[in-house]
């Protein structure tokens, strides 16, 4: 399901089932800042956060099934700065014809069947740990005041209740009394959930796990009775509010809604052979929930609309937006906003968009799109400018020449970026992006033209400009005024003040070319040209190695240094570039930004070797060995291995491109934050190996075994499987995300755990004797796959095909089976125990023998099925 809306919203979307229909409950919360003139919206996460921390709901604001009736809710503080007596007030709550009174005290106490006086307060939380209830009391053991019956006569000193009904006040605390509050009721509390309904057979073989048929759904009302407006299915617009006493500022606090409306547009498909179709909710404002202290109020939009699924796995795509009540946008305005979301390479440039999902001229907090103010670095930036375009003018003046020619254009201030006009920018720059694409390949044919004519085709000159801008330049030097005043410039003397410093940074700059150089070896234009016999290079490296002197930063390239044996080393820095190191073998040996681009590497040996931002693009690795050697932070491409070993072997963070590995083996390796990209991996063995925080990107692995391998965080994504083997690994956290079919994978004897392969198509694969713990495999598809001694335990298989599946001895203890089906399936001594089999589909082709049964989940037995929304 895709989810797109503006940011300051907060959509709930809960599939629910009941009296035999399944529907989606939608539910958009917006919290809006009330402190200026006009509504603010605020951000969904400060939503949350000020639910948790100041609404007294446990961070449980809905549960997604819409209300019956429309109700108002008050969380928060009251204040006795304007109130007359200080121990005590009212605070009055007034929505639209509702008006509710509580009265507040200070602390209070109760002993020897005596209520002490109240205590002075500045503030009182208006939560329901301050109103009557207490562990025992049901209908709100967060609560005080209540006194157990058994222990009425104790001397133990009572805290009484700061929330309390005025037409009703505690005068008793040893009678049980009624809880007060203005905030919501939770859940749990039998005043709710007493409304839950009765259990009966005909439920459980209809409508499980939907409602019961005779709940009342009054339930989902959080607030007390006194707040429910029972005889209105919504809010009217322009509601209006007032509050006494519960602002530390003001005596009364009150306000108006805007005149706004929720509303969803949904994509929806019963199944992949239908079509889509599209399903629009006008969400009615169901409930105000006001928290006067800080002037904010929550506004809860709430529908319900039919679907095919309880589940909802037919909803594809949801929008939300909020709107005017008098100034609805069009449906296709949401529409195309939608298309855009969903195209892959532009939806990212509607994450500014907001203003198209909210009301016109309303503004939000948090990120804003529009261009703020300039700030401290943009104001030095801003002087930087102005200055050098000021030595500029001078310089060009001394020269003889107009700057106004030279210079671009100022009018005004600098336009800066406005992320509303975005995507306009985008599509612009991609229009301008193409015209340069056709201008080149234009200019490309004219080359070929020019030079297959002798000159005489001028088509190139007309595309490049080239004879223009020949006359351009020799116009201006023949203007130019060269004179010693030049000198004085300010713009000459910076320039001799940067060649002074350029001076004194040669060794820097001289150390810096050198790494550059090593870095970009692997493209043909290199800076070395070979200007000795590969016999001197060699005697010449030998010579400085004899006399101990550092070889870092060496120019070896094409050198023939095969069949020695370096040891102890450091070749940082030291260009291999097309050598020789055939049979070569480096033991202990800092290959440190080292390039050993287009090298012959056949049968060279490394040991206790590191690699640290080597250059090994396009190097040929053939029967070399590397035994406990170091590749870190590698940014490689077009590198491959060929019937390499290589022993005990740590990766981490590197990124390998167009890697091959052909006929190898690593034994023992580690990989850490390691990357792999359109890379092919055949015929290699990986034993007993480490991959922790990987990700293989459209690679291709066949015939490769990964055998008692540990992998805990790792993505395939858009690879290919063919041929591969698990078995006896511990996969944890993997994450498969590939169209292709998996086809001949081996998982035996594999524990799988807390990973997904949602969507997969698994074909000739073996999951013998595998333990598949918590983890998803919903709308995959298994044929002709061996599953015996199988176990599952909290796997998650909903709508999963399976075709020509061995099941024999396997435990399917506790796994969800939902919407599966099967065919020709053998379920022989299988383990069905508390295992969800409801509303799935076994073909009679299938084999059940032996099977143990008890607590099995096969209802809905008996439900009708859907023809439609």
């Amino acid at each position: 399901m895709k989810i797109t809306k503006a940011m300051p919203l907060s959509l709930q979307v809960r599939p629910y089932r009941w009296r035999s229909q399944s529907r989606l409950g939608l539910s958009v919360l917006v919290m809006v800042d009330a402190s200026d003139v006009s509504p603010i919206l605020e951000t969904e996460s400060t939503l949350w956060d000020v639910a948790k921390s100041h609404m007294d709901c446990g961070g449980v604001l809905e549960y997604g099934v819409p209300k019956v009736h429309p109700e108002f809710l008050v969380s928060g503080v009251a204040y006795s700065a304007f109130a007359e007596q200080k121990n005590e007030l009212d605070v009055t709550v007034r929505v639209n014809d509702k008006q509710r009174t509580l009265r507040v005290f200070g602390e209070r106490h109760y002993k020897d069947k005596k209520i002490s006086p109240a205590a002075d307060f500045k503030e009182m939380p208006l939560s329901w740990a301050n109103s009557y209830g207490g562990e025992q009391y049901p209908d709100n053991p967060e609560g005080k005041g209540w006194i157990d019956p058994n222990k009425s006569q104790s001397s133990d000193r009572v805290a009484m209740p700061n929330v309390e009904n005025p037409e009703d006040l505690l005068s008793e605390p040893s009678s049980e009394h009624r809880a007060y509050n203005f905030g919501a009721q939770s859940m749990m509390w039998p005043v709710r959930f007493s409304k839950v309904g009765n259990y009966s057979e005909e439920w459980k073989k209809t409508d499980f796990p939907g409602f019961f048929p005779d709940m009342d759904p009054t339930m989902f009302n959080a607030a007390q009775s006194e707040q429910i407006w029972s005889e209105l299915s919504e809010l009217p617009i322009n509601t209006e509010f007032a509050v006494r006493h519960m602002h530390p500022n003001k005596a009364l606090w009150h306000g108006c809604v805007p005149a706004w409306r929720a509303r969803c547009l949904l994509k929806m498909q019963k199944s992949p052979k239908d079509e889509i179709i599209t399903q629009e909710a006008f969400l009615k404002l169901k409930t105000l929930w006001l928290i006067p202290h800080l002037e904010k109020y929550l506004l809860i939009f709430q529908e319900s609309v039919p679907c095919w699924h309880e589940d909802g796995s037919d909803i594809k795509h949801v929008l939300a937006a909020l709107e005017w009540v008098h100034s609805a946008k069009e449906q296709t305005h949401y529409l195309e906003f939608m298309e855009e979301r969903e195209e892959v390479e532009r939806s990212a440039l509607l994450a500014y968009s907001d203003e198209d999902l909210l009301p016109e001229n309303v503004q939000t907090h948090g990120f804003d799109s529009k261009p703020g103010d300039l700030g401290p670095m943009s104001e030095k930036l801003h002087k930087l400018q102005h200055y050098m375009r000021t030595i500029t003018r001078e310089h060009l003046a001394t020269m003889g020449l107009q700057a106004d020619e030279y210079l671009p254009e100022e009018v005004g201030p600098q336009p800066r970026a406005d992320l509303r006009y975005l995507p306009e920018q985008q599509r612009w720059q991609d229009q301008r992006v193409e015209q340069l694409r056709e201008h080149f390949r234009q200019v490309k044919e004219a080359r070929q033209r020019y030079v297959l004519s002798g000159g005489l085709d001028t088509e190139l000159n007309e595309l490049t400009g080239s004879d223009a801008l020949f006359d351009r330049i020799r116009e201006d030097a023949g203007r130019v005024n060269i004179n010693k005043a030049t000198e004085q410039s300010r713009l000459s003397q910076l320039n001799r003040m940067q060649t002074k410093q350029s001076a004194q940074d040669e060794m820097r700059l001289h150390k810096l070319e050198k790494k550059m150089w090593s870095l970009s070896a692997h493209y043909e234009q290199g800076k070395y040209v070979l200007t000795q016999s590969p016999l001197e290079g060699r005697e010449r490296l030998l010579d400085r190695i004899a006399h101990g002197e550092s070889v870092e930063a060496m120019d070896l390239s094409g050198i023939d240094l095969s069949g020695l044996c370096f040891k102890d080393m450091d070749f940082s820095l030291v260009l291999f570039k097309g050598a020789n190191l055939s049979q070569t073998s480096f033991e202990n040996c800092r290959f440190g930004e080292t390039a050993f681009c287009f090298a012959t590497l056949q049968g060279a040996r490394f040991k206790d070797c590191r690699f640290e931002g080597s250059n090994l693009n396009q190097c040929h690795f053939e029967r070399a060995v590397f035994e406990n050697c170091r590749f870190e932070k590698l940014m490689l491409s077009q590198l491959v291995f060929a019937e390499c070993e290589l022993s005990s072997c740590h990766f981490n963070e590197s990124m390998w491109q167009n890697f091959e590995l052909i006929d190898s083996r690593l034994n023992h390796c580690v990989a850490d934050g390691f990357a792999l990209l359109e890379s092919h991996l055949r015929n290699s063995s990986f034993d007993e190996c480490e991959w922790l925080r990987c990700a293989f990107t459209e690679c291709q692995i066949s015939q490769c075994d990964f055998e008692n391998n540990y992998i805990f965080r790792m993505a395939l994504t858009y690879v290919e499987l063919g041929q591969v083997s698990f078995k006896s690994s511990w996969l944890e956290a993997l994450a498969i995300v590939t169209s292709q079919t998996l086809l001949g994978v081996d998982f035996s004897d594999t524990l799988i755990k807390n990973s997904c392969m949602r969507g997969l198509n698994f074909e000739a694969c073996q999951f013998d004797r595998a333990i598949v713990e918590n983890s998803e495999f919903s709308t995959s598809s298994f044929k002709n796959i061996t599953a015996v001694a199988m176990e599952v335990p909290d796997a998650i298989f909903v709508r999963t095909r399976f075709v020509a599946a061995d099941f024999t001895d396997a435990n399917l203890t506790n796994a969800f089976f939902t919407h599966a089906e099967f065919s020709a399936v053998n379920f022989t001594r299988v383990n069905f125990f508390r295992c969800d089999m409801g509303q799935t589909k076994v073909h009679s082709d299938c084999i059940e023998h032996e099977n143990y049964l008890k607590q099995i989940q096969l209802e809905p037995s008996q439900r009708e099925a859907v023809h439609g929304v």
